[in-house]
């Protein structure tokens, strides 16, 4: 099992790439299946926005997490849970004042049907692995179904910390029972209406503008030429998908980054500012203390 902690937490968030993709290999070919327990605190509040081709199902033991899929939002309270469908765009966010614990688990779907020649593959999981409509489910525990698959969830979380002899063939009997009840519930795959699919990738094509120029002076016009459309329909796509304006999003960004250099560098306050796209100090230092409460030199001594 691996912990987002300090330096472990920043090497998986920086193998996003500049298209959003996480390309963190969770596990390996032989058991394409990894835990994690993603820790949210003050200075390190959020996963940014991200996809990958593994599925993903997560459950907070403490905390409350706002969880993002696509243009939809929804807080998960302790004891809830998620399952991410693959090369979904999504993201985690600390929603409170109290610390997140949040276990999860990502594997790739080959794990439960071994090859696509088998009844495994075209029965079972091609209809959910291929679905464009279906991006996400929400567990409460107070649906039966949903506690089952939660239980299963913190089973497989167990046997992955463990690593007891024979725990990765438990595990895929966990993940298939998961599986095998979220099917069951969403039997009309075929039939989800999806979102717009030119929307998502416009959003994925602006968001790979803003990661390669977040340094830079960005404008709204330049952020929409990057996707060919207009000022205005970029700005409706930011509001209806991320719930954010393009700018607003620049400005968080700069401050993801800034405070990952605060917390890791010992390069001074003004040249961390200018790195991330902040070249006035006292703006920087305006901006960073309404979003944090504190200055960016306070945010580094205090942790």
């Amino acid at each position: 099992m691996k912990i987002y902690q300090e330096n472990d937490f920043y090497m998986i968030r920086d193998s996003i790439s500049e298209t959003q993709q996480e390309t963190f290999q969770h596990g390996d070919g032989r058991f394409p299946c990894a835990s994690y327990l993603d820790q949210y605190c003050s200075g390190r509040e959020a996963y940014p926005w991200h996809w990958h081709d593994d599925w993903e199902i997560a459950y907070v033991e403490q905390g409350t997490v706002r969880a993002c899929v696509n243009d939809q939002q929804v807080l998960l309270q302790e004891g809830d849970g998620i399952f991410i469908n693959r090369r979904v765009l999504h993201t985690f966010s600390m929603a409170g004042e109290t610390e997140v614990r949040m276990p999860n688990i990502l594997f790739d779907p080959v794990l439960l049907y071994g090859s696509r020649e088998s009844v495994y593959w075209e029965k079972y999981v091609k209809p959910l692995a291929l679905s464009k409509g279906f991006t996400h489910e929400v567990f409460r525990r107070q649906a039966p179904w949903q506690a089952e698959i939660l239980g299963q969830a913190e089973r497989a979380f167990s046997l992955l910390t463990a690593e007891d002899y024979g725990y990765e063939l438990r595990v895929r009997a966990a993940l298939s029972e998961i599986f095998l009840i979220l099917t069951r519930h969403i039997p009309d795959l075929g039939n989800t209406e999806a979102k717009s699919q030119t929307e998502m990738d416009r959003i994925r094509q602006m968001l790979s503008f803003i990661q390669l120029h977040y340094t830079e002076p960005v404008s709204v016009q330049q952020i929409a030429d990057s996707a060919f459309i207009s000022r205005r329909e970029c700005m409706r796509s930011f509001q209806r998908v991320l719930g954010t304006s393009p700018i607003q999003y620049v400005i968080d960004l700069r401050l993801r980054k800034a405070k990952q250099l605060l917390l890791e560098t010992n390069f001074p306050v003004m040249e961390i500012g200018a790195r991330c796209g902040f070249p006035d100090q006292s703006y920087f230092t305006r901006v960073f203390r309404e979003k944090t409460g504190v200055s960016p030199g306070k945010f580094r001594k205090s942790r």
